[in-house]
């Protein structure tokens, strides 16, 4: 019998703690890291990895991810494996696999089921019924979604097999809606409040390591001050961490004329003052520019706005609140999904006329046309809104078009050369060619930079568990994110080679022992002896993210090895249908 399984040799160690690297080996046993050398290692190797012009670092963590919602569809999960994820923490903006009642709200990885069931012409509502969402979803899969709390959901990822390891989180949205059930666009009672925290407090003792909140969504941003706090109290009992989807957008649904978006600053604050009220670490995501520079091409004020969002971490940390934050690596489309179809910009009355044919052909009617633009005006499509957009017909470039004298021009830019409003000229485009294609430009990823080199950045890349064929059963599709396929190799490419704002070690701290200190991931997070084998292997001359917004779906370059729990998950950059991935409950 072999004295290690895997060797690892010929590598660059990055270990992960923000030492410089050296050359050295790596050997295996069963589940964990047996040694770490400097000096080649003897005895008999049942495998050999030759990492030669390889770096070899932990596994990364990704700490703002969905793929709890998607796990059991894809256990492979081999949009995240493929990119040298082998952890995530799911549970983000305040929805988790359950707790569920009688009511499911799943409304993101299930929006075909839920335009099914249910349709909505512009926005879905947040929970169905479990009995008629199961009845569509057997037809679907095969299976019901049968478990109550998140204990059940957590039995049924380990009897089903998971590639990457998971750590549970537990949505505040899903413990409101709960206890609530339909009736949450209000304020809860103190009574309502008492069981939302009880509820918390199950889902911590089963294993939780924090809980999250969505407060830009249905239900979350309608929880008052004592509502979150008393949930935060109740996870802070289990030293638990709280994680924010803070106000910035506001309600993500129509907001008309009048209507203003509430101050960025002040969600981050609420955010804080949770961690200083709880007495609990906080994880601030998805953070961006708190101010708004208007116009956002001065770069002195800009660089001003952006250390003072960040001075927000510094205070914080400096008065002793644990807090961290994460950002979306891809700037220009972070989000869960994408659609390169311009014509999804009037899904509304896309899901009305049933094809972008038929749309094109509607768009003939003056009266219809003006209707659309009177809804628009009023702000019901959250989707196209120019009262809080008014860049909306400048922000993408036509890529592909059958007129070809529309490419490489925006919307906006149509409009004035034909002498007629923005959406006249979005609709004449779309009645040319309704499979018009279109992307996002701009210049801005300067800033995501400024972000990464904070001492407290982390990286989550906001999607869920996919594989390369996923894509929604609408007519025509959108797609996942280009993050589900390469968000940490794009992470990598821009701040390490192509930039160079940040040493090596020093980028791959951020997403692997930052991210282990931050989520309480004992023996994780570094390459040392006795942790756990979770080991992504890459090439820092030519990793790279492949997806683009025509077509995300596209692994990367450069990933060529990643083992999970001592389990070789990808092998020459393919997946090899392992799946040792466990659930990390907190300790």
């Amino acid at each position: 019998m072999a004295e290690y399984d895997i060797l690892i040799k010929n590598g660059l160690i990055v270990d992960g703690t923000g030492d410089d690297p050296y050359k050295g080996e790596i050997a295996l046993k069963s589940n964990r890291i047996a040694v770490v050398s400097e000096e080649p290692i003897g005895g008999d190797v049942a495998q050999e990895i030759d990492a030669s012009g390889q770096a070899v670092s932990p596994g990364f963590i990704d700490v703002h991810n969905h793929g709890d919602l998607s796990i059991l569809y894809y256990p492979k999960a081999e949009g995240f494996v493929r990119q040298g994820i082998t952890t995530f923490v799911g549970g983000q903006c305040g929805d988790s696999m359950g707790p569920f009642g009688d009511y499911i709200g799943l409304p993101w990885i299930h929006g075909d089921i839920y335009s099914e069931i249910a349709p909505k012409m512009y926005v879905k509502d947040w929970l169905q019924p479990r009995d008629i969402f199961n009845e569509r979803h057997v037809e679907v899969y095969g299976w019901e979604i049968d478990w109550r709390d998140l204990s059940e959901f957590h039995k049924k990822v380990e009897t089903t097999g998971i590639s990457p390891n998971m750590v549970p989180m537990v949505g505040h949205g899903d413990v409101r809606s709960l206890v609530m059930g339909p009736e949450f666009q209000r304020t809860a009672t103190p009574d309502e409040i008492e069981k939302m925290a009880k509820e918390t407090e199950k889902a911590m003792a089963e294993g939780c390591v924090g809980v999250t909140v969505g407060r830009d969504y249905d239900p979350g941003i309608w929880a008052s001050w004592d509502e979150l706090l008393a949930c935060a109290k109740a996870a802070a009992k289990y030293g638990g961490i709280y994680a924010s989807h803070s106000l910035r957008t506001g309600h993500r649904k129509p907001r008309r004329p009048g209507e203003f978006p509430p101050v960025k600053i002040n969600g981050v604050l609420e955010a804080l003052n949770i961690g200083r009220e709880a007495k609990m670490p906080v994880q601030v995501s998805h953070m961006g520019v708190l101010y708004d520079v208007v116009p956002n091409d001065n770069l002195d004020m800009m660089k001003t706005a952006i250390k003072s969002t960040l001075q927000l971490i510094d205070d914080a940390n400096d008065e002793g609140i644990e807090a961290d934050f994460d950002t979306i690596p891809h700037h220009l489309t972070g989000g869960i999904g994408t659609s390169p179809w311009l014509v999804h910009s009037l899904r509304p009355w896309l899901s009305i006329t049933g094809s972008p044919e038929q749309l094109a052909k509607a768009l003939g009617m003056p009266d219809l046309r003006e209707e659309i633009k009177s809804s628009i005006w009023d702000g019901k499509h959250y989707g196209l809104n120019p009262n809080i957009n008014k860049k909306w017909a400048s922000g993408k470039m036509i890529v592909e078009c059958s007129e070809k004298s529309y490419l490489e021009k925006t919307i906006a830019q149509l409009a004035i050369e034909k002498g007629v409003s923005e959406l006249d000229a979005l609709f004449d485009v779309l009645r040319a060619d309704p499979h018009t294609k279109v992307e996002r430009r701009g210049d801005d990823d300067w800033v995501k930079l400024e972000f990464y080199k904070h001492q407290n950045a982390m990286v989550g890349v906001d999607t869920f568990a996919v594989d390369e064929k996923r894509q929604s059963r609408t007519d025509p599709p959108s797609y996942p994110n280009q993050n589900s396929y390469g968000g940490f190799p794009c992470y990598l490419r821009r701040t390490v080679r192509e930039t160079g704002v940040m040493s090596i070690q020093e980028a791959i701290r951020k997403i692997t022992s930052s991210p282990a200190r931050k989520f309480r991931l004992a023996d994780r997070g570094t390459l040392k002896e006795g942790y756990y084998g979770d080991i992504t292997i890459w090439d820092p001359e030519t990793i790279t993210d492949n997806g683009n917004q025509i077509e995300p779906r596209q692994y990367p370059t450069g990933i060529n090895y990643v083992l999970v729990n001592g389990s070789l998950v990808v092998d020459n950059n393919t997946h090899t249908g392992a799946l040792p991935g466990k659930v990390l409950y907190r300790k």
